[in-house]
């Protein structure tokens, strides 16, 4: 009976997983504070791996290593030599997004620049 209940909830907390993984995919937008407006376009691969591109007045620019584990995912996206980490929380119908951004960019030394995401595909 034990045996049972241990892969009942093993198999409950994987299907959450993929459930909010799959409520992942698909095309979200932010504008930042100076006004520009960003494309997320993600891909969920399995239920850990994460894939897509960012858009915006700059180009398109791939994903890179991005990962899942439950309702959370990070990815990096690579300005030529800067790599730029992306922490994100699916939060009910948005996603929270921390990222650091280069001094350069906008970027503050302290504390991650903050954006929310809305689906709009």
């Amino acid at each position: 009976m034990t045996k049972k209940l241990i892969l009942f909830a093993l198999l409950l907390i994987a299907g959450i997983n993929v459930c909010n993984a799959s409520k992942i995919d698909g095309k979200w937008k932010t504008t930042m504070n100076g006004g520009m407006e960003l494309t997320f376009t993600f891909k969920v691969v399995g239920d850990t791996v994460l894939t897509g591109t960012v858009s915006g007045q700059m180009g398109e620019m791939p994903i890179l290593n991005g990962k899942i584990k439950g309702n959370e995912f990070s990815f990096d996206v690579s300005m030529g030599e800067t790599l730029m980490p992306h922490k994100c929380k699916l939060e009910g119908d948005v996603i929270k997004m921390k990222v650091d951004l280069p001094a350069g960019m906008g970027g503050n030394d302290n504390a991650p620049t903050e954006m929310i995401l809305k689906k709009v595909e």
